[in-house]
């Protein structure tokens, strides 16, 4: 499985691309830099990833930063090093 995000409404996220158990996240601040992470449940991070947009899109609220930034506190997305 493979499925690519990008044009977001978003100032701090440029893209992010889901490959297996895998999102990669490019920032705004650094397009060159692409962050790695592992993520146990891929269908639900996607699923969640999917409201978010939506919510932003339907301008209800939301923020992809903070959406990622709390995915990766709470240890839902895990960075490869």
């Amino acid at each position: 499985m493979s499925k690519k995000y990008d044009n977001l409404i978003s100032t701090a996220v440029d893209s992010i691309e889901i490959v297996d158990n895998t999102v990669k996240i490019v920032y705004n601040s650094n397009k060159d830099k692409e962050y790695t992470f592992n993520c146990e449940n891929v269908e639900q991070f996607q699923e969640d990833l999917c409201k978010e947009l939506i919510s932003i899109e339907l301008k209800t609220g939301g923020s992809l930063g903070k959406f990622l930034h709390t995915s990766i506190k709470s240890n839902i997305l895990i960075e490869s090093k």
